[in-house]
């Protein structure tokens, strides 16, 4: 098999790896918001939305990395066709 080709099969590895990676980090962030914000909390001052703001933009950030990598991913396996 052609080396270079080789190469870009290990690449599109690496950023699924990284695609599969942002997701895991991303789940968990979802989790810790919503424990931040629970709804049943009666005294809204007990929220802790300094730290939900900080988890929300974190996860901001990640989506935006993973639309990137989905579409670099799509790209790719277009590519290796």
């Amino acid at each position: 098999m052609n080396p270079e080709k080789m190469q870009f099969k290990g690449q599109l590895a690496e950023a699924r790896k990284k695609y599969k990676s942002l997701d895991t980090e991303a789940s968990g962030l979802i989790i810790l918001i919503r424990s931040l914000l629970n709804p049943y909390e009666e005294d809204i001052t007990k929220l802790e939305t300094d730290k939900a703001l900080q988890s929300m933009e974190r996860l901001n950030f990640i989506k935006n990395q993973m639309h990137s990598l989905k579409t670099k991913i799509e790209k790719m396996e277009e590519d290796i066709e």
